[in-house]
């Protein structure tokens, strides 16, 4: 097998969800102590390596996160018929430790290989799956590159992810009155049914082709017997339009307010900005630099739209230009999750081939 498999193999092993990233950071270290690098931990645990320029051109910084959505199972990647999956009937943590491999022994290639460069630096974060933290804590300000990738979209390689979209998330709280359901229920208030109510009036799931809202947890009551005087529900709403995120949030929002009324309870709302969402086109820079890197290693360039939010999306939002890239994994946070052992490698090929798109011609 290629050693781009067996650290693979390695990182995939180590059981590393959102806050238990240690293990997968120290394998990381010690590889890029292997290339003679110098690499640093921030005081969040992020890990950040550079290699100095060795010719004109663009400098490019490379993202991927350590952490996996917590697994349900044991953890046992294995390669049959060229595809790794994980045979403890869980994810296999592609999501995004292909990336972190496909990235170190790209720059691995270009150090050996001595491939002339404007510089690359590689940025590894923690606990993306829980809000992009790790991003967010990376003093951003250390780049010297002001255009990145990350690896973090599914899918076969070739697609150019253009736009993630604008998220919010909501906190609603129904206050009703306590009593006894079966003596004295008049004198109660329910705040689950009020709750009910108001998530019944939502418009939830594809609300139409640039946005989507959900209801994801829901918490209240405290016995069968008793008239529940509270109740809060967890919701989001996403879009790529910015003026319809807001609509749609504000409708969610007097939908609530309404059924609180009906059943004569308390609202309160928290509402709250999860990421913003950006977009590129096809003529921009970074775009055309993954389109000529993509096509110039064999493969069909596509473009798309995200529905969900990645690393990228804290970089763009602070003024860089980081582009998110499809890189081979298939069913993000499943057991089917998987990748072949090709893809794995490719996706190596085109980031070196990123770099050298980069070098000044």
């Amino acid at each position: 097998m290629s050693e781009a498999v067996d650290l693979f193999l390695e990182l995939a092993a180590l059981p590393t969800p959102s806050g238990e990233e240690r293990a997968a950071a120290d394998v990381v270290l010690r590889y890029l102590g292997g290339l003679g690098l110098e690499a640093e931990e921030d005081a969040f645990g992020n890990v950040y390596a550079r290699i100095e320029p060795t010719a004109e051109g663009t400098p490019l910084f490379f993202c991927a996160h350590l952490d996996t959505v917590p697994p349900s199972g044991e953890l046992r990647p294995v390669v049959e018929d060229g595809l790794i999956r994980n045979a403890g009937d869980t994810i296999l943590g592609a999501d995004n430790k292909a990336a972190v491999v496909q990235m170190l022994e790209g720059l691995r290639r270009v150090l050996i290989e001595n491939v002339p460069h404007a510089g690359v630096e590689l940025l590894f974060t923690r606990q993306e799956e829980i809000g992009l933290l790790g991003a967010a804590a990376f003093d951003q300000t250390r780049l010297h590159a002001r255009v990145g990738f990350v690896y973090d979209q599914e899918g076969s390689i070739g697609e150019i992810v253009l736009g993630a979209p604008f998220a919010q998330g909501l906190e609603l709280t129904f206050l009703g009155r306590a009593a006894h359901a079966g003596m004295a229920p008049e004198e109660g208030r329910s705040a689950i049914q009020a709750a009910a109510k108001a998530i019944a009036d939502l418009r939830l799931g594809r609300v139409d082709e640039e946005t989507t809202a959900n209801v994801g947890v829901i918490r209240g009551g405290t016995a069968g017997n008793i008239v529940p005087d509270r109740c809060s529900f967890l919701a989001e709403a996403r879009s790529h339009d910015e003026r319809k995120l807001g609509d749609l949030v504000q409708e969610m929002l007097d939908a609530c307010a309404f059924a609180a009324s009906e059943t004569e309870c308390e609202l309160q709302s928290e509402s709250r900005k999860t990421y913003r969402g950006y977009r590129f086109a096809k003529g921009d820079d970074v775009v055309q630099l993954a389109a000529a890197a993509l096509g110039g290693c064999g493969h069909e360039v596509r473009y798309g739209l995200s529905g969900g939010a990645a690393d990228a999306n804290v970089f763009n939002e602070r003024g860089l230009s980081c582009l998110n890239l499809t890189h081979g994994v298939h069913d993000f946070h499943s057991p089917d999750e998987r990748i072949a052992v090709a893809d794995l490698e490719a996706m190596v090929d085109v980031t070196v081939a990123l770099v050298e798109g980069a070098r000044a011609a």
